[in-house]
């Protein structure tokens, strides 16, 4: 048994030093790849990183040239009647006729009659007051009579007392002629005054009017105090439009041609021209701005048969035509930077200019100084800006 046992510990070597090749091998292997790798990693040659040239921001611009240009002031105004009427009747009776044209809304020529009140009372008055001129009219020529019967007696007393007793107005009845003269102008001007109250029983439009307000009926008494209607003149409104202070400057009152509005209503398409009359003389106390006076004429459309008027109390987009400017640019609103300045394309660079503004408008502005014909503008946000900084325009290589 001892002899077959001997040479089991030599089995037993080799099956350890079998397993240990297996586990050694591999991390031999290893070991000399983590080796190379860390020898080629050191020895490779090492790239510098360099950091990307920055490119200039792309800007768009637009080319601006001097010109003239009339200033354009675009204002809110109200529509108001040039020239109102509060109607009443110079008589006082009873309304025996009104015309169907007097009413709210109508329309009424100059010379239109409006409306009758009874003339009855007032006949019988100028019946009377002729009468009362008749009997004034004979007191005057008796008394004429008994002048002449006076200076006759005079004359017979001189003769017969062969004396010049010299006439005095008393003798003569001056006083009974002028009184006798005073009855018949006293009579005249009651008879007219009879003619006129009998005339103004018929009540006629003064102008061409709108019918704004209407207080009558038929058969309805009315005094000289009673508003029987509230008319406006229809061949011309004004409006009452509010100009900002620092605009005034830009409205030139003493030129015609300078003093043109155009009017536009909000609730249509049709406008309206118009004239500058001047200021209402105050400022606005909420908006703080001055008032102006435009005139327009024919408001109603009636002469050219529109459609649309222009209505009272409307809330009116106004354009006056104010001073023209001579030698300005005219520059997108978004092209002007803080502190009133611009940028300018020159030569791919960035110039900030400071400039002087003359007149604003909503989307333009105009400038008079501080550019050059030519001159590229740019329009384009920066968020950065800095004089000298380079640019380039849409196509353009950087």
């Amino acid at each position: 048994m001892d002899e077959q046992d001997k040479p089991l510990p030599r089995t037993n070597s080799f099956r350890t030093l079998k397993l240990l090749i297996r586990i050694l091998l591999p991390l031999l292997f290893i070991a000399a790849g983590a080796a190379g790798w860390t020898h080629f990693k050191q020895s490779a040659p090492k790239m510098k990183k360099k950091r990307p040239k920055p490119r200039p921001p792309v800007v768009e611009t637009v080319k601006v040239f001097p010109k003239h240009h009339q200033q354009v002031i675009q204002v809110m105004g109200t529509v108001k009647p040039d020239q109102t009427l509060s109607l009443k009747s110079r008589v006082a009776g009873e309304v025996i006729w009104i015309s169907p044209k007097l009413e709210q809304g109508g329309l009424l020529k100059k010379g239109d009659l409006l409306l009758t009140i009874d003339p009855t009372d007032y006949k019988i008055a100028r019946k009377k007051a002729q009468s009362a001129l008749d009997k004034a009219l004979a007191d005057l020529a008796i008394e004429q009579g008994n002048q002449s019967i006076a200076r006759e007696a005079l004359r017979m007393i001189n003769e017969a007392a062969n004396e010049n007793i010299q006439a005095t107005d008393l003798s003569l009845r001056k006083p009974q002629l002028m009184a006798a003269q005073a009855a018949v102008d006293n009579a005249r001007a009651d008879l007219e005054q009879a003619r006129l109250n009998q005339d103004r029983t018929r009540v006629f439009s003064p102008f061409n009017a709108l019918v704004l307000e209407e207080n009558l009926s038929v058969s309805s008494r009315v005094s000289t105090q009673e508003t029987l209607a509230t008319l406006v003149d229809y061949d011309r409104f004004k409006v009452e439009a509010l100009v900002p202070l620092d605009l005034l400057n830009a409205i030139d009152l003493e030129t015609d041609s300078c003093c043109r509005a155009l009017i536009r209503s909000q609730s249509g398409t049709n406008t309206w021209e118009g004239l500058v009359h001047g200021s209402t003389g105050k400022i606005n106390e909420k908006s703080r701005m001055a008032g102006m006076i435009i005139k327009v004429n024919d408001p109603l459309n009636l002469l050219n048969g529109a459609d649309h008027p222009l209505m009272l109390n409307d809330y009116v987009h106004v354009d006056i035509f104010g001073r023209s400017l001579k030698d300005v640019y005219a520059l997108p609103r978004l092209a002007l930077r803080e502190g009133d300045t611009v940028w300018v394309y020159q030569n791919g660079l960035l110039d900030i200019r400071n400039v002087s503004i003359r007149f604003k408008e909503k989307q333009t502005l105009y400038v008079s100084t501080g550019l050059n014909p030519g001159d590229e503008i740019v329009i384009t946000d920066l968020p950065i800006p800095v004089s000298g900084m380079a640019l380039r325009r849409p196509g353009e290589q950087s």
